[in-house]
């Protein structure tokens, strides 16, 4: 996992509301196009805590996470590119090479929100929403930990081959290296030596849908280890208010983040700023940026 960057400055009231007019703009139009295609998607994360506690994004938030089933987000993959306006940009390895992330991101075009990590990453800088992958999960626990450390290491393969954030085998690009072992650092060096990027991604998706085809319990984005859903709660999302947008969530929202969040609760700003600081290098709601 990435640690977090050193809090430098915070957002003002005016940045988040022009940020949070903007992501609910970027959500609409992914609603939009979820619609027309028939296309379930579900909230997660914050996201899901705000849609439960303030119907909204919380006051102090700056992004939106959404989750997707493995056939549904590679049909919105398919179909976004061609449907999304002139306005946004859909993102992912397999519309913007330099990428370094293995899910996708509906970014506004002319926008800015460079984020630290990958500052240097010639890649799409815009405002961004992100959609996550989710696939079965085996029930067994020492299956889950394996493919959870699989996806894991991968991912660090596929960062790697566009930014080094770490202190071994390489030239650290962050000011504070990220606390991880030389072995595992060499074991990345050489997958990204001896491997494309595009091989990694597809060894990185084949492991992340290794257990699709077998019945289980839950389905998650595999690179976390909250947002477990049950295919039940996904067969029956419900509608939830989320500022001027209705969402989907999965079936008793409130029950779904208790499971993966014991000590839920509604953070306040402090709280919020210690688990999820995203401030970005260089924040615009308004640039001749070209895609």
């Amino acid at each position: 996992m990435i640690s977090p960057m050193s809090i430098t400055r915070k957002y003002t009231l005016d940045e988040l509301r022009q940020l949070h007019e903007v992501l609910y703009e970027i959500l609409g139009e992914i609603i939009r196009i979820c619609d027309k295609h028939r296309i379930p998607f579900f909230v997660i994360g914050g996201t899901a805590i705000g849609a439960l506690y303030d119907q909204a994004i919380l006051p102090w938030d700056d992004d939106v996470d959404i989750g997707m089933k493995r056939e549904d987000y590679n049909r919105f993959l398919e179909v976004a590119p061609k449907e999304l306006g002139k306005d946004y940009f859909l993102s992912w390895i397999g519309t913007d090479s330099h990428s370094p992330y293995y899910f996708a991101k509906v970014k506004k075009n002319n926008t800015l929100f460079v984020e630290g990590l990958f500052k240097n990453v010639p890649m799409h800088q815009g405002i961004f929403i992100d959609i996550f992958p989710f696939d079965r999960i085996p029930d067994n626990k020492f299956l889950l930990k394996i493919q959870h450390g699989l996806v894991t290491f991968l991912n660090c393969c596929l960062m790697g081959k566009e930014a080094w954030l770490w202190k071994h085998c390489g030239k650290c690009e962050i000011d504070n290296p990220t606390n991880r072992g030389f072995f595992g650092c060499l074991l990345n060096r050489i997958m990204d030596t001896i491997l494309t990027k595009k091989a990694i991604f597809k060894l990185m998706v084949g492991v992340q849908t290794l257990f699709n085809k077998r019945k289980s319990v839950y389905f998650n984005n595999i690179m976390t280890k909250t947002d477990h859903v049950k295919e039940e709660s996904l067969n029956h999302l419900q509608p939830v208010k989320f500022g001027p947008l209705t969402l989907m969530a999965p079936q008793d929202l409130e029950g779904f983040l208790r499971y993966n969040y014991p000590k839920l609760h509604r953070f306040d700003e402090q709280e919020q700023a210690q688990v999820a600081n995203h401030y970005p290098e260089r924040l615009s709601f308004n640039t001749e940026q070209k895609v």
